[in-house]
């Protein structure tokens, strides 16, 4: 009965979220179906740019640095990867479940700027992964007039 119940709330969420995806899939969201309809949780990122750098910075807190992937494409960065907590061997009543865990992926799209893509600065401290693309720089041509 548990089972079923649980099974039956999972398909009403997933139905929920499709129409929120296609609500939001009406903004200048690339992404928000994708997000809104799959499997996978997707870690809360920040993307800025500084005076030579373009950044992202991925939170993955109690993610092993073994279970990260980062993937280009010309279009975007991914970030890919699994979470998982050790099973215990005694039953357990959640009073709260926040925690995400399981496969996780986000997809950021590179802005219209260019960037160096084969150099990429990455490091991963205390369960934050930053990447940082520096800026290419703008080399401008003196074009004569015949």
């Amino acid at each position: 009965m548990r089972e079923k119940l649980f099974t039956n709330l999972v398909g009403l969420q997933r139905e929920m979220l499709k129409l929120i995806g296609e609500v939001n899939s009406l903004t200048n969201s690339p992404n928000a179906l994708e997000e809104a309809i799959d499997e996978s949780w997707h870690p809360k990122c920040d993307v800025f740019q500084t005076d030579t750098h373009w950044i992202v910075v991925a939170e993955l807190a109690g993610v092993e640095k073994d279970e990260i992937s980062i993937s280009l494409s010309p279009e975007y960065l991914r970030i890919s990867g699994s979470r998982t907590f050790p099973a215990t061997h005694c039953p357990l009543s959640y009073y709260n479940m926040e925690i995400e865990t399981g496969h996780f992926e986000r997809r950021i799209f590179f802005p219209d700027i260019a960037l160096d893509k084969e150099n990429p600065q990455v490091s991963y401290i205390n369960g934050m992964l930053r990447i940082a693309f520096s800026l290419a720089p703008v080399v401008e041509r003196i074009i004569p007039i015949s």
